[in-house]
């Protein structure tokens, strides 16, 4: 369990906030492209980190992320015109570029220089792999851009989602930095049949965690029927990614997954996941019915914390153990109904738990070093993305699964998390 003092610190993401400060020095991906489709479009407002934000694209095609509230009297720039390469507030018309520098102030004296000084809080912007993505930390420190690799592999072969999680960013990163729950929740049978795929038959996984100097990253290794070992190699990204190994097996066994779990505010998350394949495109329509993606225009599930995720006590007898549709729903499930912030002095945890706790402890330690003018791991670049990838491998019981891990002779330099 963590003190109540360290939960704080762990999951407030506002503005001046410890936790807030640390993500704030990384690119976050903050909305669709496809949600800015045209040039001098409808602005889109979006909430991130705590912040009520308003993006453009102007005439130029340019991507504009400003503080929604008006700089003269704070009304909505989402209800301003969007034209010839400014936002023009409809209160009093002073219109804005993507920079933030204001551009004209009709309704002041012919000759007053107003609006050469003055601007509205803008952050920058950058697109890759079908995502606008945000900086707003310190604009002298702002980072390289990681360039995941999946983020330029072919049209089709690396496709980005978006849905409302309603709660904390921390206890949704940690629903996913957690290999023990896939038996249990994501169970493709009722508890009295019989389980269907490794992950389902051994529910005691043993867990190797590494520090890295990106997080960290956790092997979890479950036992076969035929004695080898199966091994699901997880990365934890900071300071909110886990990406998620692939089947190793069937006709989807190189898909990928990578979670971001974006602060929306304290209480609520965006959750971005891109499925990937080097090999073959990714089938869209057949990951929005396995994950339960009906989405509604603002992103939140059909199956949600209101209707009880439209739970079926009959469909637990006979289908799968949690009677819901679609991993989505049950990862969401079990994180919100911890409530919108999870109390974790009131948890009892076990060793399943290995890679939670080593999350925590690093995420902890990136706040108490930034204040010490320490940057987080990641954050200053110097990380080969191309060497960070998840992993599914079987091997002997004679072996250690880095031997067979393809990766291996690159291992990323540790960061002590103490």
């Amino acid at each position: 369990m963590l003190s109540h003092a360290d939960n704080e610190a762990l999951v407030r993401v506002g503005p001046g906030s410890k936790m807030g400060n640390v993500i704030r020095r990384f690119w976050l991906p903050a909305l669709l492209e496809s949600e800015l489709p045209d040039n001098d479009g409808k602005p889109v407002r979006i909430r991130l980190m705590g912040e009520d934000l308003v993006a453009f694209r102007d005439s130029l095609g340019r991507i504009g992320l400003l503080e929604e509230a008006c700089p003269h009297r704070g009304a909505s720039l989402a209800l301003g015109a969007n034209e010839e390469c400014g936002l023009r507030c409809i209160f009093h018309g002073w219109k804005f570029d993507v920079s933030g520098q204001c551009l004209d102030t009709p309704t002041e004296p012919e000759g007053v220089q107003l609006a050469k000084h003055m601007r509205a809080k803008a952050y920058p912007t950058h697109v890759a792999g079908g995502m606008i993505w945000a900086y707003m930390g310190p604009p002298e420190l702002k980072p390289e851009f990681p360039n995941f690799p999946f983020l330029s592999l072919p049209e089709g072969h690396s496709v980005p989602f978006k849905i409302l999680e309603d709660c904390n960013y921390a206890q949704a990163v940690e629903g996913t930095v957690d290999s023990a729950h896939v038996g249990i929740l994501h169970r493709e049978s009722p508890w009295t049949h019989e389980a269907k795929y490794s992950h389902e038959k051994d529910l005691r996984p043993k867990l190797e965690v590494e520090f890295t100097n990106y997080g960290l990253r956790y092997a979890a290794i479950r036992k076969l029927d035929d004695g080898n070992a199966h091994v699901r190699i997880t990365q934890c990204i900071l300071p909110f990614w886990t990406m998620i190994p692939p089947f190793g097996f069937g006709p989807m066994r190189e898909r990928r997954l990578i979670n971001a779990f974006v602060p929306r505010d304290d209480t609520s998350t965006w959750h971005i996941q891109w499925f990937f394949d080097e090999t073959q495109p990714i089938d869209v329509a057949a990951r929005i019915k396995e994950g339960g993606l009906d989405l509604d225009e603002n992103f939140r599930k059909a199956r949600n914390l209101d209707n009880w995720y439209l739970q079926d006590r009959d469909m637990m007898k006979s289908v799968n153990l949690s009677g819901l549709v679609g991993a989505i729903t049950q990862d969401h499930a079990v994180c919100e109904t911890q409530g919108p912030i999870l109390d974790r002095t009131k948890e009892h945890l076990g060793r399943s738990d290995m890679a939670v706790v080593a999350w925590r402890r690093l995420m902890l330690k990136a706040a108490r070093d930034l204040e010490s003018g320490i940057e987080p791991v990641g954050a200053r670049g110097g990380v080969d993305w191309t060497l960070v990838m998840s992993e599914t491998i079987v091997h002997e019981p004679s072996e250690h699964w880095k031997q067979r891990e393809p990766l291996a002779e690159s291992l990323q330099v540790p960061a002590s998390a103490g």
